[in-house]
């Protein structure tokens, strides 16, 4: 009996599907078909080899968590966008957010089969290869919409017949695994269209000014074109080719029937008419979205990555009326200031350089309208006795002598020659109303905004310098520059938690404070001084020498606790010139403190961002407002009214018009670096800090806290009235356990009796004043300082060693013209720094 192996080697025996014995294959074809297997065997090991190397299919289940590159946009707060930022300039929408024209246009250009095929096209393979022996080169390609959507995601462009091996599997995968509808999407949302446009949606909005489900025919069609030829067939770079293009997709809807011959007619004949979004991005806000881009970018739950390809939505805290308020308000004061210190010769000149003055264009100039609060580049063609003749863009320009009388020339022949590139800005003629052209120049000082909302500290507003694109430096949260007098605030908080009080006196005369081994003495501003003085006087006035008695008084550990409790991180040096000043707080931190005043003592961290999400409105993170209690309501409460001082009667007179209510405070560096104001209402709190990037450069006589910061601050204020942002009111949130009575400002009595000034003073219950005025107290006021010592008792630790200074006057020696304080007509020279 044979074995089970040996008949099975002898015989082929078939089993029927119901187990039915099949008679045996004559010999012969058995010993065919042993031969066919062999020759199979042989052919199939080497080609199967070549197959699984030449075949490398990836996973087609990975588009399920598929995300294109699309934009992150930051909006403000009432959810208006300002920045994106992005790889690729992507807005990714569903078929349904597409108008149906585009879709048939797509599909009649690309892929006329797309509904039938399952993935390649046999049928368009043959046409194409018949087409392409017929003209012996490549004219028409035939790679589906699905073949196109996996060589985009998961292929090279590499042109080779493994990849169309891979290309055709890919596509036939991606059939069976998505929609038609699902597909078509991918590759709408996938295509590059030209200018950084990828995705119908954003090319749609890029080149008609309106969503892809908006579009016509003639635009639909239009943008269908782009798919083959993005840059050849742009109708912004190439509108001759656009055209031809666009009405190739024409063409081709009516011959399948997608559109009728009469919508043809019609479309064929349109002219092409771009447009601009509406909702894009205005230009502002770069330095406030330039500190949300650090955050995402830095922190580790998002990074560079979810910033640029993931789509985040940031909803933040900017009010952008304000900040586009904020930054011409700053603009505008910082050419001012510019403006004051004289013109500079132009640093181009385009006919030097060898360029045609008639044929130049500078890449700033735009069609768009001219903005009064812009400079331009202008390219000077003629200059004689008359004025000076330019031109910008395509406007000839004449600059009359009154565009150009703050050069202090009267002519600008010797200054100005033809080819000088100088900057020209419009603005209205205040008797005509027409607009006139004026001569600007760009400014070399620098500057820094920050609004903050009191209540929550949300950031409604940052500017961080003059211009972003010329300098991405922000000056706002950045830099650590000198605060001056506008330190004085928090010297006088502490005092009062230490239970002095406005209506307490110090005597204003030269000092000797010994430091080390040196001897400090600080001096007021024009040399003045005037006795017995208030403390409510001296910070309405920002006298020197009562601050540094104050901080020696309180210590210097309280002084720089109570400033760390406002929210200042800065290093806080220990001397007595720190209480004018001398320690470098960045303009943000400096306003966030301030926002103590009107915020019933509680410090609120400033604050970019609302709430992040993904594209599909998914909360990733949401910021809330972090508080702390940094001194008592009503310790707050008194130092804002004493602030208000500096605004009705001290160094912020000018910004006395504005509706109430309003506190603030002037700040002036030593040597006029720097120069500052911080003021508030009870919703808003904003800092203004000017000078330039060099800190030991002084921005001349006379640049002090009111003359350059303080104008910038009143502009911005009116503005944000202008918008009805602010409600006047006649006070600040008045906590409990606080009087307002009546108060002799230069010798801090109980204002009834015979008194020299009286005002209106805050005080916590049971520290006002309990002694009237009196004919000796007024008499006493009226001397000059050095003879009212003998009348004045100093407080415990008041510093009382005199200075001797040839040059004192008697006088109230305010650091900038305030109602009733005489001031020399032309500022002194400032004092050395003092030693720290």
């Amino acid at each position: 009996m044979l074995s089970g192996q040996s008949w099975f080697a002898d015989r082929i025996l078939c089993v029927s599907e119901d187990h039915q014995l099949i008679p045996e294959r004559p010999r012969s074809r058995r010993r065919t078909a042993v031969v066919l297997l062999f020759i199979a065997a042989l052919l199939g090991l080497p080609a199967g080899f070549i197959v699984a190397n030449a075949i490398r299919v990836p996973t087609v289940k990975s588009l399920d968590d598929y995300q294109p590159a699309i934009i992150t946009r930051i909006y403000d707060r009432q959810g208006i966008p300002f920045a994106e930022y992005s790889i690729q300039k992507r807005i990714v929408v569903t078929k349904r957010d597409m108008a149906p024209a585009l879709v048939d246009a797509v599909v009649a250009t690309e892929d006329a089969d797309f509904y039938r095929h399952g993935g390649f096209n046999p049928k368009a393979i043959v046409r194409a290869l018949i087409k392409d022996i017929v003209a012996r080169k490549r004219i028409e390609g035939a790679s589906t919409l699905t073949q196109q959507v996996a060589k985009q995601l998961f292929l090279t462009r590499e042109k080779s017949l493994r990849r169309k091996i891979n290309e055709a599997i890919l596509a036939v995968d991606i059939e069976k695994n998505f929609t038609k509808d699902q597909i078509f999407e991918l590759y709408a949302n996938q295509m590059y269209l030209g200018h950084g446009a990828y995705g119908v949606e954003a090319a749609s909005r890029l080149y008609f000014g309106k969503h892809a489900k908006d579009l016509t025919l003639p635009e639909a069609a239009m943008i269908a074109g782009l798919m083959r030829s993005p840059n050849s067939s742009s109708p912004i770079s190439h509108p001759a080719d656009a055209l031809a293009r666009r009405n190739h997709v024409l063409r081709r809807m009516r011959d399948e029937k997608k559109i009728t011959r009469d919508a043809y007619e019609h479309a064929v004949n349109a002219p092409i008419v771009l447009g601009t979004y509406k909702e894009e991005a205005p230009a502002t806000g770069a330095y406030f979205s330039e500190s949300i881009r650090q955050y995402i970018e830095n922190a580790p739950q998002y990074g560079v990555e979810n910033l640029y390809q993931r789509g985040l939505k940031v909803y933040s805290t900017l009010d952008l009326r304000m900040q586009q308020a904020a930054e011409a308000s700053l603009q505008r004061g910082l050419r001012a200031w510019d403006r004051r210190r004289g013109f500079r010769k132009p640093t181009r000149n385009l006919v030097a350089e060898g360029i045609d003055i008639a044929t130049y264009k500078d890449p700033s100039w735009s069609n768009e309208p001219y903005n009064a609060d812009k400079l331009y580049p202008a390219i000077v063609t003629s200059v004689d006795k008359t004025g000076v003749k330019a031109r910008v863009n395509r406007d000839e320009i004449t600059l009359a002598p009154s565009a150009f009388a703050w050069t202090q020339r009267k002519t600008m022949e010797a200054t100005l020659k033809p080819g000088d590139q100088i900057f020209v800005r419009v603005e209205d003629d205040p008797k005509t109303k027409a607009k006139k052209w004026m001569l600007d120049q760009l400014p070399q000082v620098q500057g820094a905004v920050v609004i903050l909302d009191v209540k929550t500290g949300e950031v409604r507003a940052l500017v961080g310098g003059y211009d972003f694109q010329m300098s991405k430096f922000n000056r706002a949260t950045q830099s650590r520059r000198q605060t001056g007098s506008g330190f004085k605030p928090l010297v006088y908080g502490a005092a009062f938690e230490k239970g002095l009080t406005p209506a307490d006196t110090l005597f204003d005369a030269p000092i000797s404070i010994p430091v080390g081994n040196q001897i400090y003495s600080p001096k007021n501003y024009y040399g003045k001084y005037a006795g017995i003085v208030t403390i409510q006087r001296a910070l309405e006035l920002s006298i020197n020498v009562p601050a540094v008695k104050t901080w020696m008084m309180v210590g210097a550990n309280r002084v720089v606790d109570f400033a760390r409790r406002c929210g200042i991180t800065s290093d806080i040096p220990r001397y007595p010139s720190t209480a004018l000043g001398a320690a470098g707080v960045s303009p943000i931190e400096m306003t966030a403190a301030y926002n103590v005043f009107p915020n019933q003592g509680v410090y609120v961290k400033p604050r970019f961002i609302r709430k992040i999400t993904d594209q599909t409105d998914r909360v990733l993170e949401e910021q809330l407002p972090e508080l702390s209690e940094a001194t008592q309501a009503q310790v707050a409460y008194v130092l804002a009214h004493v602030m208000k001082g500096t605004i009705q009667r001290g160094t912020a007179f000018e910004a006395h018009g504005l509706p109430p209510m309003l506190a603030g405070k002037t700040g002036t560096t030593n040597g006029y670096t720097d120069a500052w104001f911080i003021g508030f209402s009870q919703e808003y709190c904003v800092g203004v800090w000017v000078g330039y990037d060099d800190p030991s450069r002084s921005l001349g006589g006379g640049g002090t806290g009111a003359e350059v910061a303080l104008p910038i601050w009143i502009d911005i204020v009116k503005k944000i009235d202008a918008l009805k942002l602010r409600t006047p009111r006649p006070d600040f949130d008045q906590p409990p356990g606080i009087v307002i009575v009546p108060m002799d400002l230069q010798s801090g009595r109980r204002g009834i009796g015979p008194c020299g000034r009286v005002v209106m003073e805050a005080f916590i219950a049971g520290q006002e004043p309990d002694h009237d005025c009196s004919g000796a107290s007024v008499a006493v006021s009226k001397l000059p300082y050095y003879l009212q010592r003998p009348y004045y008792q100093p407080k415990e630790l008041e510093p009382t060693q005199a200075a001797t200074d040839a040059a004192a006057q008697a006088g109230e020696g305010a650091e900038s013209p305030a109602p009733g304080v005489n001031e020399p007509k032309v500022p002194p020279e400032t004092t050395t720094q003092p030693p720290q």
